[in-house]
């Protein structure tokens, strides 16, 4: 079996599955979550599975997103997403030279508590490109400084068409995953090692590829703003707590 060949027994090919189908569910659903799912939970069975091949595997999920659905995504709002994220990332790899980067995940859980306080009181941001910039720059900025790129894109789409929403923001996280993979790769942190164990986590992608549709149709625009927001929180207090 080829999740004894890599050094996991049965139970645990099994918990990992299950992890993957429940992120997958939680992205295709809101759009987001992905990583704030399968990280930590893949990390508790093996660290030896994160960060490079769950980032992997996420390009999988996030095509499913994308699939069929291009027509929905506006050229513009992915121009100035992808602008931001490139300038937020270069940003970020560099302040690594100069900034201590231990304080830094309180800070931006800080900065996405903020954000979502604005948004639950109606002072909320909108889909313009200064503030789909403004979300990108910072989210490309964590990611470099970090490895995550933080949920606060989704505050800006917080509200629109779900429909829209997935499929543009499947776009958007291929893009920002694909940056941190140039990063990593040139950091020569992945090695063919990962693209096998990448393998691993597909199975359970494709089960929450399977039950994604069973969740989604319950999902409206009201709730999928509160979902969006909820894992906003979440991610938010999970960078303090790891800060």
């Amino acid at each position: 079996m080829t999740a004894a060949l890599l050094g996991f027994s049965l139970p645990e090919f099994l918990v990992i599955t299950l992890i993957m189908a429940v992120a997958t569910v939680v992205q295709m659903a809101l759009g987001l979550g992905l990583g704030l799912v399968m990280i930590p939970l893949l990390a508790l069975v093996s660290t030896s599975l994160v960060p490079a091949p769950a980032i992997l595997s996420a390009f999988l999920v996030m095509a499913a997103m994308v699939w069929g659905r291009t027509r929905l995504i506006d050229r513009a709002e992915i121009g100035w997403g992808t602008l931001g994220l490139v300038i937020g990332t270069a940003a970020g790899v560099a302040a690594l030279l100069a900034v201590d980067p231990r304080h830094l995940p309180r800070v931006f859980g800080g900065m996405i508590l903020l954000a979502v306080g604005l948004a639950m009181v109606g002072l909320r941001l909108r889909l313009r490109p200064p503030d789909i910039l403004g979300a990108s720059l910072v989210s490309g900025f964590m990611g470099g400084m970090s490895g995550i790129h933080g949920p606060l894109i989704g505050i800006v789409y917080a509200g629109e068409n779900p429909a829209k929403i997935r499929a543009t923001l499947g776009l958007y996280w291929i893009i920002a995953y694909g940056l941190m993979v140039a990063m990593h790769a040139l950091a020569g942190r992945f090695g063919w090692a990962d693209l096998v164990r990448a393998g691993l986590l597909v199975p359970g992608i494709v089960l929450g590829y399977v039950l994604a549709p069973l969740i989604i149709v319950h999902i409206d625009r009201h709730r999928m703003r509160i979902g969006m927001l909820t894992v906003s929180v979440i991610g938010a207090l999970a960078l303090i707590l790891r800060g």
